[in-house]
């Protein structure tokens, strides 16, 4: 059942539709209806759940913290919460920065990340579903129960094919047993009919989570365009007023060109008069 969150994220509906069916046809309709229910992970969350099993031991760490720091509470020992605050901020930072190294995250993704990684210290409930692998979203913690159980490092198995009429149908009272199997093919055709809208609305979910991390995507961008916008407004604002003072300090260099000129044209003729008197 891991494999099913430590699978890329784009597999994850048709491998919960395969397991899905798999289960169903070993006999286990319940265990199944539950597995088509699974929530596919958000992107934060599936970037957790591979956290979890390629660094195992730094996620275990960032959880047993959470029971540090409540112990640390209960005794009123400032200095060890000031530790472990410390260290949480360590953690957290080091696993954000070792998802940023290997791929490009919004800083949607980032802000749901983080807020995963500070409710695991936080919250018990939280931290066990952060080890387990199997967090959905940042606000679906509940670690996953009642899996069915299947060999370890064995694949699913495959639903039997089914063959028409090869079910042994005991006629009604006085019904043909030609009428039975079609009986019996309506009855299956219903049953898959009621799987088949399960899955769509499992689909449909995760559409819904799709559309809204698009969403989010999308008034991020535009936050940032409006901000962008406003500095480009203010940038040319300033260079307007940059302009203007260029303007005019050009005018006031060339009125000081002109004074100056008439100033030399006045000494020259000074020089002139006094030249002539003293002859």
């Amino acid at each position: 059942m891991n494999e099913l969150y430590a699978a890329p994220r784009e597999e994850f509906v048709p491998r919960r539709k395969d397991l899905a069916k798999a289960v169903r046809a070993a006999g286990d309709a319940d265990v199944a209806a539950r597995i088509e229910k699974l929530a596919k992970p958000t992107t934060a969350a599936w970037l957790a759940n591979q956290l979890a099993r390629s660094d195992a031991e730094d996620v275990r760490a960032l959880a047993a913290l959470g029971g540090e720091l409540r112990a640390a509470h209960e005794r009123l020992d400032g200095a060890e919460i000031r530790n472990l605050t410390q260290r949480r901020s360590e953690l957290i930072r080091g696993l954000l920065r070792r998802l940023e190294e290997g791929h490009d995250l919004s800083e949607a993704v980032l802000r749901e990340l983080e807020d995963i990684f500070t409710k695991a210290v936080a919250d018990e409930q939280v931290a066990a579903a952060l080890v387990s692998g199997r967090l959905t979203s940042a606000k679906a913690f509940a670690p996953l129960t009642g899996w069915p159980s299947l060999p370890a490092g064995e694949p699913a198995p495959k639903p039997a094919p089914r063959t028409q009429g090869s079910a042994k149908v005991e006629p009604r009272a006085g019904e043909k047993p030609e009428h039975a199997r079609k009986r019996e093919r309506a009855r299956q055709a219903l049953e898959e009919a009621r799987a088949a809208v399960k899955e769509a609305e499992a689909e449909r979910a995760d559409d819904e989570r799709s559309l809204a991390d698009a969403e989010a995507a999308a008034a991020e961008a535009a936050a940032e365009v409006t901000r962008l916008g406003e500095e480009l407004d203010a940038a040319e604002a300033r260079e307007k007023r940059a302009r203007g003072l260029v303007a005019m300090a050009r005018r006031s260099v060339k009125e000081a060109e002109k004074r100056a000129a008439q100033a030399w044209r006045q000494v020259q003729a000074a020089e002139a008069r006094l030249a002539e008197l003293e002859e």
